[in-house]
């Protein structure tokens, strides 16, 4: 184990193995269930719609989450979503398994683990924060923390597609349903045994407006989530791009999707190891991410063969990870431990609530110009976007030289105006003494 790894502590490492048995099982719930929309209704846009209304909770329900995680706590807050979450996804198992699935039936289990998901978000991330170290741990301990988080992340993501692609071809989807309830369960156990409070004393709750106005004013933070919110808008909506792509634009079968989904998780895994092995909070890293999704999009829109598509959506999934994790540690390096509920909250909005307007939208595009035809105007749109938020930051950077070199250039101009006046005393005793 390198320094790196052992520089976190025990705690963090358990709660990050737990977490990442259930993110496994929530990958493979989020494919299945992609793929048995798209076979009772073919539509993508509907899986767009049934996308969005699982996302929209985090719109309205993230921010007020960071306020309950600070007046119940975190622990206690995530034991009982993620136990409320766990019983809904067996009862999504047991509806399947017992044929009565529709796409009504379907969208309200999506609202409603939405609604778990939305309250239950902010305290996962804040506590991996807080059992990194919290406030002792330093830039470097939470920006590797957010790598690493990233990275368990994104290796569930390689591992819960492809093993929902195998399960649905040889078990069907009921299967995949029922393996997620089942992996709550270590998460569960691991909250069930904390002995903490870590509720925030009265005097300490940071407000949503005190942490926004924190995020906002600094640049650091400002620019990745700004590019954080565009790209969840206009492209990285896997959950609808993908599974459409497979199916209606390369003619694939269950293995095929679950493949593809594995090749962009292998990027995203890149991407948050490179994360974490080299941490940066440089606001380019960001943009330059972002500009590569565009890209991607692309050039997937001008392939029809799979490992070429393949390969593309594995940088696709490099550059996803890159933005996302870019933003989470610049997050956490900044706030202060009061205000890192609020905070939090705040960038799950951003990060969530950019989904149901993006699958949405991504859905429409693929219904109107077909898989490839709406990559490439969803490339386009996200390129343009790019460029927007590059030349905004530029014109904010020269300014703010300006402003640094007018006021050196102040201090400058009193201490002149006193040497030219010392100088005409010296001219004048000088002409004195001679006359």
């Amino acid at each position: 184990m390198t320094g790196r790894a052992a520089s976190l502590p025990r705690a963090w490492r358990i709660y990050a193995v737990c977490n990442f048995i259930s993110q496994i099982g929530t990958w493979m719930q989020s494919t299945a269930q992609a793929w048995l929309v798209l076979e009772l209704t073919g539509s993508s846009e509907l899986l767009g719609f049934l996308v969005a209304i699982q996302y929209f909770p985090a719109v309205v329900l993230a921010i007020p989450a960071g306020k309950v995680a600070d007046r119940w706590g975190r622990r206690n807050l995530l034991l009982y979503g993620q136990a409320a979450m766990a019983m809904l996804a067996g009862g999504l198992a047991a509806v399947v398994a017992a044929e009565k699935a529709t796409y009504p039936v379907l969208a309200g289990f999506a609202l409603l683990l939405g609604i778990g998901n939305a309250l239950s978000q902010p305290a996962r991330i804040a506590m991996a924060a807080t059992l990194a170290g919290g406030e002792g741990a330093g830039t470097h301990g939470r920006v590797r923390a957010a790598g690493m988080a990233t990275l368990s992340f994104n290796l569930a993501r390689i591992l819960g597609p492809a093993l929902a692609g195998f399960a649905i071809a040889a078990y069907g989807p009921t299967f995949a349903f029922a393996i997620n309830a089942l992996s709550f369960l270590p998460l569960l156990l691991f909250l069930a045994g904390m002995d903490a409070d870590d509720r925030v004393s009265s005097s300490l709750r940071g407000s949503g407006r005190a942490a926004f106005s924190l995020l906002w004013t600094n640049l650091s933070t400002r620019i990745p989530l700004l590019t954080v919110a565009v790209v969840g808008v206009f492209a990285i909506n896997v959950q609808t791009l993908v599974p459409a792509y497979a199916r209606f634009g390369l003619g694939l079968d269950a293995n095929g999707f679950g493949l593809l989904m594995g090749a962009f998780g292998v990027g995203a895994c890149l991407g948050g190891f490179l994360q974490w092995r080299w941490p940066a909070a440089s606001i380019w890293r960001p943009l330059a991410a972002a500009a590569g999704l565009g890209l991607c999009l692309a050039a997937l829109s001008a392939t029809h063969r799979f490992p070429l598509a393949a390969l593309i959506l594995t940088g696709f999934g490099v550059c996803t990870a890159t933005v996302l994790s870019s933003a989470s540690a610049a997050v956490q390096r900044l706030v202060p431990d009061h205000l890192r509920n609020a905070a939090t909250a705040l960038q799950v909005t951003i990060v969530l609530g950019a989904n149901p307007l993006g699958s949405a939208l991504t859905g429409w595009m693929i219904e109107l110009f077909g898989p490839n035809g709406g990559s490439a105007v969803l490339g386009a749109i996200t390129l343009a976007a790019v460029m927007a938020l590059t030349f905004t930051h530029r014109l904010h950077a020269v300014g703010a030289l300006n402003a640094v070199k007018h006021g050196f250039a102040q201090k400058l101009q009193p201490a002149r105006s006193t040497s030219a006046a010392k100088a005409a005393v010296r001219s004048a005793g000088r002409v004195s003494d001679g006359a």
